[in-house]
C-alpha cells in the first residue's frame, strides 16, 4: 500500500512543454465492511487502513466504542482494498450500501441530528492560542501534503501533548484515520481537540458528535449546519483559527455567552 504515486507530466520552460515527472496522492477505492453486514465504499487513500476502519466504524455510529477494541483484517480487492471489521459486542443500526468520494462524508445522507457519543470525550479544553500554535506545527507533520500538495489532514491532540495526525485525499476518511489511529495508539487516554487542515462541514462535525470530541478547530471555515451542530451539541469551534481574527462557536470555557 502506497500513498503516493509518480507519473509523468509536463513542465512548462523557456515557452515549450518538456517532459517531467511528479508525485501524486494515491486514490483507490476502499471498501469497509462489517461481520454482522455494515459495507460502505470509499474513495481513499490507501494508507493507515486499520485505523481507517475502527475510525470509521465508531464515527458513523456502526460500533459505540465499548468494550475490546475492533479486530481489522485488510485485504486486496481487484484494483483497491477491503477492511473487514469484527469483534464488537454490539453493532449499530445498519443503513444501506453507499459510495462515499474524497470531497464528500456524507454522501447519501439526511441531516438529521447524529446519536452523540462519549467514547473519546475528555474534560479538558485547550486554550485558543495553542489550538492556533497546534495547527500551525501541522503542516511539518503532513510527509504526504508536502511530497504532493493534495491530501488533508486531521489530528486528535491532548493537553500533554499527545498526537495523533493521519492525511488522506479526503477530509471524511482523515478525520477517520486520526479517531481510529488514537484508539489504536492511546487506547486508555482521550484527546481534547480534534484539528483539521481545512474547512469544517456538517459531516465532520457530525463525526465529532458520535464520538463525543468537544472542541474542534479548523483552518478554514466552518458551515452553518456545522457550527448549528456544534451549538446544539456543546461542542467549542474556533474557525479560521490561524487568522488573526478567528471566529467562535459554542460555550468557550473562558466566555460566560454561548455564542
Amino acid at each position: 500500500m502506497t500513498s503516493k504515486q509518480r507519473l509523468p507530466i509536463l513542465r512548462r520552460e523557456d515557452g515549450r512543454f518538456v517532459p517531467a515527472a511528479d508525485d501524486f496522492a494515491h486514490e483507490v477505492r476502499i471498501t469497509l465492511a462489517s461481520e454482522v453486514g455494515h459495507v460502505v465504499g470509499l474513495l481513499a487513500t490507501p494508507q493507515d487502513l486499520e485505523a481507517l476502519a475502527v475510525g470509521h466504524a465508531l464515527s458513523e455510529g456502526w460500533w459505540d466504542g465499548q468494550g475490546a477494541l475492533l479486530c481489522v483484517e485488510v485485504h486486496k480487492d481487484g484494483d483497491g482494498y477491503t477492511a473487514m471489521l469484527q469483534g464488537a459486542g454490539t453493532w449499530g443500526p445498519i443503513r444501506e450500501s453507499r459510495l462515499i468520494h474524497p470531497s464528500c462524508g456524507g454522501c447519501g445522507d439526511d441531516m438529521a441530528s447524529p446519536q452523540p457519543g462519549n467514547r473519546l470525550m475528555a474534560e479538558d479544553h485547550l486554550e485558543p492560542a495553542l489550538l492556533t500554535t497546534f495547527l500551525l506545527d501541522m503542516k511539518s507533520k503532513q510527509p504526504m501534503f508536502q511530497a504532493t500538495g493534495g491530501v488533508h489532514a486531521a489530528a486528535l491532540v491532548s493537553n500533554v501533548d499527545q498526537w495523533v495526525l493521519m492525511e488522506d485525499i479526503g477530509r471524511h476518511s482523515a478525520v477517520d484515520k486520526a479517531i481510529g489511529g488514537w484508539l489504536l495508539r492511546e487506547p486508555t487516554a482521550r484527546p481534547a481537540a480534534l484539528l483539521l487542515s481545512g474547512r469544517c462541514g456538517w459531516d465532520l462535525m457530525a463525526k465529532a458528535v458520535r464520538v463525543g470530541i468537544k472542541q474542534v478547530a479548523c483552518v478554514g471555515a466552518m458551515s452553518g449546519a456545522a457550527a448549528q451542530l456544534a451549538r446544539n451539541h456543546g461542542i467549542l469551534v474556533m474557525g479560521f483559527a490561524t487568522a488573526s481574527n478567528p471566529q467562535f462557536v459554542g460555550p468557550w470555557p473562558t466566555k460566560d455567552a454561548k455564542s
